[in-house]
């Protein structure tokens, strides 16, 4: 199966957290995230560590993983999700992202894993 990684998964990875271990075991594959979550990722880096940490994440991220542009279709996906569930818009982009390629989710946002959706999520809390 897929794996897509939501910012709080990449952001556990990079910052070496207590999950840091299970989302690395899923870098081989490539795992798929969307570039609204890489953004997420980004701002919450640069706002903790400045503007240089962009430049210094930001290889390592286009090499370990695969992002996913947006398009008109995964938006479609993600405003029916959002629509449907109470979630931030970010998480609603994983989830769209993760059902397009038919990917588990690994997070340990609870907006994701209590929102009993069709995804499959593996929770990283």
């Amino acid at each position: 199966m897929n794996i897509c990684l939501d910012s709080w998964a990449v952001l556990n990875w990079l910052e070496n957290g207590p999950s840091a271990a299970a989302v690395e075991k899923t870098i081989p594959s490539r795992p798929v995230i969307s570039l609204v979550n890489v953004c997420e990722v980004l701002y919450i880096l640069s706002r903790k560590h400045g503007d240089k940490a962009i430049q210094q994440v930001l290889p390592a991220l286009r090499q370990n993983l695969s992002f996913i542009e947006v398009n008109e279709e995964l938006t479609l996906s993600a405003s029916r999700i959002k629509a449907a569930h109470r979630m931030a818009l970010g998480d609603a982009f994983c989830v769209a992202t993760a059902l397009a390629h038919n990917a588990k989710i690994l997070t340990g946002d609870p907006e994701i894993i209590n929102a009993k959706g069709n995804w499959k999520v593996q929770d990283l809390r």
